[in-house]
């Protein structure tokens, strides 16, 4: 679960799952080793993993994971930085805002 950095005026709260990934654009990989000669089809493409299949699959694993994991964080701090901007420029617009009231109000009293 994390904040989902969409624009700096929207974020979206977005659950992922990393773990199992399941099937990638149509191919399903055994990482049991049950696919003899290693080839799978999708979508009428056949596929040839060398060494195998799930020794593919084991050595690209923690590259995707490490890139998922950066990537939430990514935008989660994105999300925050983006929030925090957006309260800050709010807090001085109703500053500047007051200042005018009060700025106002004063030569209304000084002239009176």
């Amino acid at each position: 679960l994390f904040t989902n950095f969409i624009s700096t005026i929207n974020q979206k709260p977005d659950l992922r799952q990393l773990l199992p990934i399941g099937e990638i654009n149509g191919v399903e990989a055994s990482v049991n080793g049950d696919n003899e000669g290693q080839e799978l089809e999708a979508s009428g493409l056949e596929f040839l993993f060398e060494p195998d299949a799930g020794e593919v699959l084991s050595s690209l694993l923690p590259h995707y994971l490490n890139y998922q994991v950066f990537q939430i964080l990514l935008d989660s701090k994105a999300s925050e930085h983006s929030s925090r901007m957006v309260a800050m420029k709010n807090a001085t617009d109703n500053a500047n805002q007051l200042i005018k009231d009060l700025t106002l109000e004063y030569n209304k009293i000084r002239q009176a």
